[in-house]
């Protein structure tokens, strides 16, 4: 594409050896600059593309866009813009066509529920007959193509990219978790949305949000470009909805088990295994069989369901849909035990989310509920005490452990946990998470229930500057064969 019909879309503070150059690629990462491409240099949160563009020349970069002029004895052409953040969008949305203009996109938000709401629409997509990409936390999925994530939601040439493949698959839907950062990082800014739907808002990311306000003035902005015909799904039971129906010209769809609600459920049945819901629409009433546990789960479902008939979709499909969903990786995940008590793995790593499980699982376990967690470095320290509280009060025996310190002291995270800890029983420390998992599997008995919170999906975890394999469910399959 060439570079003019490029920039033509941005909003240029100036030019300078601009000549009409064929670019064959966008990148913000110096690391893949080819021949040909176009370097779009951001002011990160740790470092500064700025940095880089010498690096990127001399991989082969073919232009470069900037929020200054860089003076380098170099003819490749230079475009300066006020916010490169938002050019790279714009370049990306041009570069493949509009993508999302030809597919029907899906955009989860919301501090908890994300995955496993994306998971249960795109299976009842799929029942409907329909080919659906998906986008999220886990991974991203193109039919059999399976690409590890590396963010929620990727840096919009990514994101572009991907739904461009999606186009050229010839699917008609993509599902996607739209984070907080994406939001204000202009990473969906050209994306069109044909329905955008919230879970719920709870205190998560203050570390780079600072204040609840930002956080969900970050999430607003999925609804706020929304356009008339297009649809907001909306939970009726959480106080933050009215925040994000003010700020929306879409068609609302309301879901919810307490309060009036266009889509609504009642829980007639609990197991170990799954929820009896009798869901409520118009004038007709259905029971599904969701395969999950806990009210949190049902709250996903419902999200699901309306999410499913903004797109046109009956309820005897989505009922299917739900009923012979997949397994959400790392999501109250069981992992296979002969031993008498159950064994969890949960993605856990918010008190709210850690404090539903909890609650989820208190209702269905009938012996003792021993948790295994931890809280991850460089994230938001006021979470870590109370977690603590939560464990001290809604488990019976605990073990503190890493999580991923990342450049922290593990002992003091410990330490900022332990400060929520006020009931004077005692708990276990054990840093090596590998070691606290073994612990906990042996103290287990019969009836027990053994609940590894933090990590879920996660195949890893970082210490300092290290990246070293680690997978809560092959680490307690591992010990069990043992």
């Amino acid at each position: 594409m060439k570079l003019s019909t490029l920039v033509h879309h941005l909003d240029l503070m100036g030019t300078y050896n601009l000549c009409d150059v064929e670019i064959t690629g966008i990148t913000n990462d110096s690391r893949k600059v080819r021949p040909g491409s176009l370097y779009v240099a951001i002011k990160g949160y740790k470092t500064d593309g700025h940095n880089f563009i010498k690096k990127s020349l001399e991989c082969g970069a073919q232009a470069i866009v900037s929020e200054e002029r860089f003076s380098l004895n170099t003819k490749i052409p230079q475009i300066t813009v006020r916010n490169t953040r938002k050019a790279l969008s714009s370049l990306s949305c041009c570069f493949y066509n509009n993508p999302s203009q030809k597919i029907n996109v899906v955009g989860v938000t919301g501090t908890n529920g994300k995955t496993t709401t994306t998971f249960l629409t795109k299976s009842i997509i799929e029942k409907a007959g329909y080919e659906a990409g998906l986008i999220g936390t886990i991974n991203y999925q193109i039919g059999e193509k399976i690409i590890p994530a590396q963010e929620t939601t990727p840096e919009s040439v990514e994101l572009q990219r991907l739904i461009a493949e999606m186009v050229a698959a010839k699917m008609k839907f993509a599902v996607m978790e739209v984070s907080s950062h994406s939001a204000i990082q202009y990473r969906i800014e050209n994306i069109k949305f044909k329905t955008a739907v919230f879970t719920n808002i709870t205190a998560e990311h203050m570390d780079y949000h600072k204040t609840i306000s930002n956080y969900m003035n970050a999430k607003v902005e999925l609804f706020k470009n929304l356009t008339k015909d297009s649809f907001a799904v909306l939970n009726a039971d959480d106080e933050h909805s009215k925040y994000f129906s003010d700020r929306t010209s879409a068609k609302i769809l309301w879901y919810g088990i307490k309060n009036n609600a266009d889509i609504k459920a009642e829980i007639c049945r609990e197991s170990t295994s799954n929820t009896m819901i009798r869901l409520k629409y118009l004038q007709r009433e259905i029971d599904i069989k969701v395969p999950f546990v806990g009210l949190h789960n049902v709250y996903n479902a419902l999200a699901s369901v309306a999410s499913a008939i903004s797109l046109g979709f009956k309820l005897d499909v989505i009922k299917s849909g739900i009923e012979t969903a997949p397994v959400v990786p790392g999501r109250l995940e069981n992992v296979p035990c002969d031993r008498g008590f159950n064994v969890v793995v949960d993605y856990a790593h918010t008190p709210h989310a850690l404090e539903t499980v909890l609650h989820a699982l208190k209702n269905l376990v009938k012996g003792r509920i021993l948790l295994v967690f931890g809280c991850g470095g460089d994230r938001d320290k006021e979470k870590r005490s109370i977690m603590g509280k939560i464990a001290d009060e809604k488990s019976d025996i605990f073990w503190l452990t890493n999580d991923n310190p990342r450049s922290e002291a593990p002992l003091s995270i410990i330490d900022d946990i332990k400060a929520g800890i006020k009931s004077g029983r005692s708990f276990h420390i054990q840093t090596n998470r590998h070691k606290a998992i073994a612990e906990a599997l042996s103290e287990a008995k019969g009836d027990d229930l053994v609940l590894i919170a933090g990590k879920g999906h996660e195949k890893y975890q970082i210490i300092k500057d290290t990246i070293i394999p680690l997978d809560d469910r092959e680490v307690v399959k591992k010990i069990l064969s043992e």
